[in-house]
C-alpha cells in the first residue's frame, strides 16, 4: 500500500513503476480515514472488467474492518489515464476527510 502522503504530481500509473498493467481484482488504496471520523473507513481504487472504480470500504464497527459495506463513489475509463484519475479522486478525498478532522479539531488553517 503506498502511503496518503503521496503528492498529487507524483502519483503514476502501475506500468510507469514498473510493474505490470492492473488486471480485474485489482486495488490500490491511498489509506483510511482518520481514526476518530464520524464516517471511518478506507478509500480504494479497484479494476473491474470496464473501469477503475473509486471505492469507499466503511468501518463503522469494529468486526467490519475487514469486509464492511462498499460505496460506489466514481468510476474512470480502463486506460492509464482513468487509472491516474482514479488515484487522484482517492487521494483528494482522504485529504478532505483530514481536513474535515483538522476543522472538527478547531485548526482551520489545514489545506
Amino acid at each position: 500500500m503506498t502511503s496518503g502522503m503521496v503528492i498529487l504530481a507524483e502519483i503514476r500509473t502501475e506500468t510507469e513503476q514498473g510493474r505490470p498493467a492492473p488486471t480485474t481484482g485489482w486495488e490500490w488504496s491511498p489509506g483510511c480515514t482518520p481514526l476518530r471520523d464520524p464516517s471511518p473507513g478506507k478509500w480504494i481504487v479497484r479494476r473491474t472488467a470496464d473501469s477503475f472504480d473509486v471505492m469507499f470500504r466503511s468501518y463503522l464497527t469494529p468486526e467490519l474492518r475487514s469486509g464492511g459495506p462498499e460505496y460506489w463513489i466514481g468510476s474512470f475509463n480502463p486506460t492509464d489515464t482513468g487509472e491516474l484519475g482514479a488515484r487522484e479522486m482517492a487521494l483528494k478525498l482522504r485529504k478532505e476527510s483530514y481536513r474535515q478532522e483538522a476543522e472538527r479539531n478547531g485548526h482551520s488553517d489545514i489545506e
